[in-house]
């Protein structure tokens, strides 16, 4: 049975095409939750198509659920990246609030992983360039992500990804758009100041969970897990991730290294900032066969580049049509060791016979 409160939350966001909401017609719904929902959006004027994320009445919600969205809208408008989600308008509809945003089509890095598993280091690379990006530029301006993970990075149908999804950010410039001294995030992806919440943090935060996401993109699965928080916070704060080389032999070292260091406990110990592991990607990148080329393909945004390179599949179409990996396959080393000991049984069975 729905309670009384979820109808009226139901009830508190337009749900059919054709309502206006601003200066933006609605269109279809894109996706809804307990706070609100995201609908396609058309400027009534213009005919821009957006993304409207619209939040419940304001009578329905939390202070702090409608705080978070605003302090969202308030360091998007401070960003201006292109692989970061643009937002393009904000205001008042009735008693609840809207935001105009960037349109990313293509859905979301979780969605790629779920069907694919897993990903070719040199994919994962090339998506990690893009974030590092964005990160870098957030950074600059003061503002800590706290919440990144593959449900958060975009991908948009020109081969950019971008990085969305900032209510639990922290802008270390206005005190006002900040919320401090509190464990947030999601536990994956969460380093171990964030854990403790720690006042004192800086933009290694986001590298450390940055690693995780690029350990996850090659393994096919997150570097720490566990049935519940303390399991998972335990091995943050305590466990060394597993090489990744080690697990998947065809990663390079070099980008195991990066990866290990990205982990590392102690801020201090990590990359010193979002640039410096965009950098040292680019250069792997660089060395090994094609890949930079079509690195090249995925980042170029000329207005000609459609005449020479439309045949070249840009980042997003790669990712969301290369092959579907199983994240539990075996190490073929391992494969080898288990079938040696088989026939070493095999041999002993024969010789007592």
């Amino acid at each position: 049975m729905i309670s009384q409160d979820a109808k009226r939350k139901e009830n508190a966001a337009p749900s059919n095409a054709g309502e206006l909401v601003g200066p933006y017609w609605l269109g279809r719904c894109l996706g809804r939750g307990g706070f609100g929902a995201v609908f396609e959006g058309t400027h009534q004027e213009t005919g821009q198509r957006v993304a409207i994320k619209l939040l419940h009445g304001t009578k329905e919600l939390e202070p702090e659920v409608q705080n978070r969205f605003v302090r969202e809208i308030a360091l998007l408008k401070k960003l201006d990246h292109e692989n970061i989600v643009h937002v393009f308008d904000a205001g008042l509809n009735e008693d609840s609030i809207y935001c105009a945003m960037e349109l990313v089509e293509c859905g979301s890095l979780k969605e790629v992983l779920i069907v694919r598993g897993r990903l070719p280091w040199r994919e994962a690379a090339e998506v990690t360039v893009q974030v590092s990006r964005a990160l870098s530029h957030a950074h600059q301006r003061g503002c800590i992500h706290r919440d990144l993970k593959p449900a958060n990075l975009y991908l948009s149908e020109d081969g950019f990804v971008k990085l969305g999804d900032l209510g639990l950010a922290r802008d270390l410039n206005d005190s006002r758009l900040t919320t401090s001294g509190q464990t947030v995030g999601t536990w994956r992806y969460m380093p171990p100041e964030q854990i403790t919440a720690q006042d004192d943090i800086d933009g290694r935060l986001d590298i450390y969970a940055l690693g995780c996401i690029v350990f996850e993109m090659v393994a096919g699965h997150v570097p720490f897990d566990g049935a519940n928080f303390a399991e998972i916070f335990d091995q943050h704060l305590e466990s060394a991730p597993p090489r990744l080389d080690v697990i998947v032999p065809d990663c390079p070292s070099e980008f195991a290294d990066l990866v290990d260091a990205m982990l590392e406990k102690k801020p201090e110990n990590r990359p010193k900032n979002a640039q410096q592991v965009a950098d040292t990607l680019e250069q792997l990148l660089s060395g090994t066969s094609n890949a930079s080329r079509l690195y090249q393909l995925a980042q170029a945004k000329d207005d000609h580049a459609g005449e020479a390179e439309t045949s070249s599949p840009n980042l997003t179409q790669r990712l969301q049509s290369g092959p579907i990996a199983d994240a539990r396959k075996p190490n073929t080393r391992v494969l080898i060791g288990i079938g040696i000991v088989f026939a070493i049984l095999g041999a002993i069975v024969l010789a007592l016979r």
